[in-house]
């Protein structure tokens, strides 16, 4: 019975001590133009002067139904609950006009910052590019369930960076894929590597310390099958069924078709050109995007020609690509739907998941579209509430402006970070980013984060970029190819730690930072 007793007793004391889930209430500044700050609910932090013994205290704060939390006594600062249901804002100006109180401020939350530990995302340059690192300190894609749909050739569902993001057992029955006839893939198989290097793009698993990240770390996919090795391609009736089957998954759900048909205008007799959307493809896009579930598809690679179907059917969003230094991709084809609709997304010598588990690069729109289907997965993961229609607003509004016309670039460059601080926080001002190069995260744990990134604003993007490291002292550490830094010198090895200057060169000119390095 004593031992029981004891039992009990340490039973209480565990579930006493058990951390309790942070309530947030988020506390808009006006004076930040609109910004909002992320506080614990009913909570403030207090200083009160050293001449207020704690009974005091408690009777000071029970004026105002508040009461003494957890005490910092070699800080001076106590932590103090407010009454159930009363604001921050409110509880602190309470606060500040009791007797004995010096100084008063929320209890802010902070975030980690998201880089993946996966080996290769320092290889992965097109993730600094769209600035994919700053954008998952706002959603990495776990918030809400949301499912990648790829229309294409299958993916090896047990690869190790795939593996449990498409699901076996969808109650789909496997068809006869012959010439595209089918288009549930149940269980998921892949006759060539193209829509595993989509996948991969698109959603491969980050953190779990096995080969690269996707945009969309927590979204899972859907393989839809359109396309037979014995065969050119698939039909119109296999991508409607496909589209019609990504429609009807439960959650939110994105469509990408990394596929075209770029027109028929050699065939005899009347036919539809290049500049045409097909009717029945139209009808089955258009009732996806009725339904809520964004279409992403590829601009095509027939180096300038107008855009291909489906990527010109109203209501899809056409992606063409770019290289790793924002320049147009010659493969890449262009026309007014990208100017009205579109935008453009690294797509030369990507890097991700390949067949037999392995990892490779490609190039292609092909590959560019998959990193809007990630951020649309990302937006949607965010606020599930957006339309298509809104998705496709949020990318295109946070689109760095490379300097193309209209029809060649979309509304620009996809950047990640700025379409998540847009659709989450309103707004894309007073963003460091925009006016100078910064380093996330900052400061810098190798061992946790893995790589540090560098943003670099659109006004000092261009050709021959490099990044060279100095100690505060000036003595050279390294020089960083890409736009990610793995805390290494010259000579491979983890540098000590301390402040670090960055300088960032281009041909459009120079500037530099700092990143504090923690061992």
């Amino acid at each position: 019975m004593k031992r029981l007793l004891v039992i009990l007793l340490l039973l209480a004391v565990r579930v006493e001590s058990a951390p309790r889930p942070l309530r947030i209430e988020r506390i808009l500044r006006p004076q930040a133009l609109g910004k909002a700050m992320e506080v614990v609910a009913e909570q403030a932090i207090v200083k009160f002067s050293s001449a207020v013994v704690a009974s005091d205290r408690d009777a000071v704060l029970q004026r105002i139904g508040a009461r003494r939390g957890r005490e910092f006594p070699r800080l001076g600062w106590t932590v103090v609950d407010l009454s159930p249901g009363s604001h921050v804002a409110d509880g602190i100006d309470s606060l500040r006009r009791l007797p004995g109180v010096e100084s008063v401020q929320p209890n802010h939350v902070y975030h980690p910052v998201r880089v993946p530990s996966d080996p290769l995302a320092i290889a992965q340059s097109n993730l600094s590019q769209v600035d994919a690192f700053g954008a998952w300190d706002f959603e990495t894609g776990g918030t809400s369930m949301v499912t990648v749909a790829v229309i294409d050739t299958g993916i090896q569902a047990t690869h190790p960076d795939l593996a449990g993001k498409l699901d076996a057992a969808t109650g789909l029955i496997s068809q006869d894929c012959s010439c595209g006839a089918c288009s549930p893939d149940s269980p998921p198989t892949a006759i060539l590597n193209h829509g595993t290097l989509v996948a991969g793009i698109a959603a491969a698993s980050a953190n779990n310390g096995t080969g690269i990240a996707g945009m969309s770390w927590g979204a899972q996919l859907l393989s839809l099958k359109v396309f037979d090795g014995a065969c050119a391609g698939g039909d119109d009736a296999s991508i409607a069924a496909a589209i019609d089957c990504a429609v009807t998954q439960p959650g939110k759900v994105v469509i990408n078709m990394s596929l075209g048909a770029a027109g028929l205008s050699d065939c005899p007799g009347p036919c539809l050109e290049a500049t045409d959307c097909y009717s029945f493809t139209q009808t089955s896009i258009a009732a996806a995007v009725a339904a809520g579930v964004p279409v992403v598809v590829a601009a095509g690679n027939e180096y300038g020609s107008p855009i291909d179907v489906p990527a010109n059917c109203p209501g899809a969003l056409p992606v063409g690509s770019v290289d790793s230094l924002n320049r147009i991709s010659g493969f890449t084809n262009r026309g007014p739907e990208l100017a009205s609709n579109g935008v453009v997304a690294p797509g030369e010598m990507v890097l991700s998941t390949n067949l037999n588990n392995s990892y490779g690069s490609e190039s292609g729109t092909s590959f560019s579209a998959p990193h809007v289907a990630g951020l649309a997965a990302l937006l949607l993961s965010a606020k599930p509430s957006l339309s298509p229609a809104q998705v496709q607003s949020y990318i295109r509004s946070g689109a760095d402006d490379i300097g193309s016309p209209a029809a060649v670039q979309g509304a620009g460059r996809i950047n990640a970070f700025r379409s998540l601080r847009l659709a989450v926080r309103g707004t894309v001002s007073n963003f460091d980013g925009d006016q100078k190069v910064i380093a996330f995260p900052n400061p810098f744990r190798p061992a946790q984060a893995g790589v540090v990134s560098f943003s670099i604003p659109a006004s000092l993007q261009g050709a021959n970029a490099n990044i060279k490291i100095y100690t505060v002292a000036g003595e050279y550490v390294q020089t960083v190819t890409g736009l990610t830094w793995d805390g290494r010198n010259a000579a491979g090895r983890l540098v000590a730690a301390g402040t670090y200057i960055f300088v960032v060169s281009t041909d459009h000119g120079t500037t530099r930072g700092r990143v504090a390095v923690i061992r």
